[in-house]
């Protein structure tokens, strides 16, 4: 029962809770969440570096898929509604917490593409804030929380393997674009799916849609120049995510048609991101 204890109660965040900090690490939780994500790092791939964010990105979207995998898989329910004050998670199951996974394996990776300590430290602060608001917000117990953090840990272990073995380099991209698309397939039919808890087809069609159209086109003018077009880059692929994400919603076929649609859309969304705008900028001389 003490094991149980630790891992599972949440009586304790009854006595730290204010409405400052309410509503302090429910802004901080909003960073865990898909719109800032993909704002997030379509921002990065603007700003500071195609290149980078894109494999930022790529592991974002692997991180992602493992953990809607494992949520659907185990099933573990939630805390109790009485702890809860992040109303934002739908009938999303607990085990492993997404927003700690995703916090170790975004900021760990922007830690190691960008190799300055003062980063490193930022990084790892935002990480425990991040697995720390969904404890204080009632959401994720620490077992949930804990789980998250290894799994992302592993994640990320993997990928700086990967990569330090240059392991995209044993096939071309053709070759690249053919194991993402099978290792699609794989999941969606291996995919422990049950009632509103179903593969995220447009998920899917973004990760794809990414690895294809990266332009690599850079920004280089001034440093208000560029702050300024990828201020109005992320604004422009907030309203496609709207209209996107509207379609989608829309989408009334039912079965691989309706699926094979969601997926194109994400198709969709990618393009805009990572090729029609870098381009547009190009065309005005600004990339």
């Amino acid at each position: 029962m003490e094991g149980m204890s630790f891992w599972n109660d949440l009586s304790w965040i009854f006595d730290l809770r204010t409405p400052f900090l309410n509503t302090f690490f429910d802004l901080v939780s909003l960073a865990g969440y898909p719109t800032f994500l993909i704002l997030f790092i379509s921002f990065g791939y603007y700003y500071w570096s195609p290149e980078k964010f894109s494999r930022i990105a790529m592991l974002l979207f692997i991180s992602g898929l493992i953990n809607g995998f494992l949520k659907d898989y185990f099933q573990d329910p939630r805390p109790a509604m009485e702890f809860m004050l992040d109303p934002r998670i739908g009938d999303s199951y607990g085990w492993p917490s997404g927003h700690a996974q995703i916090a170790v394996t975004l900021w760990g990776l922007i830690a190691i593409e960008f190799k300055e300590k003062w980063l490193s430290y930022l990084c790892l602060l935002i990480i425990a804030l991040i697995s720390f608001s969904r404890m204080y917000l009632g959401v994720h117990d620490f077992g949930d929380v804990f789980a998250g953090l290894i799994i992302g840990a592993i994640v990320l272990g993997l990928w700086f393997l990967a990569s330090f073995n240059k392991i995209y380099e044993i096939f071309s991209k053709k070759v690249w674009v053919l194991l993402i698309l099978l290792s699609h397939f794989i999941y969606y039919f291996i995919y422990p799916s049950h009632i509103n808890h179903e593969p995220s087809a447009w998920f899917l069609g973004l990760m794809m849609g990414w690895y294809l159209f990266t332009s690599n086109i850079y920004l280089n003018r001034s440093f208000i120049v560029n702050l300024i077009a990828a201020g109005l880059s992320i604004s422009f692929v907030f309203f496609s995510m709207i209209f996107i994400g509207f379609l989608n919603n829309i989408n009334e076929f039912s079965g691989i048609f309706g699926e094979l649609i969601s997926y194109g859309l994400g198709l969709s969304l990618a393009l805009i991101i990572t090729w029609a705008i870098p381009n547009i900028w190009k065309s005005f001389k600004i990339a």
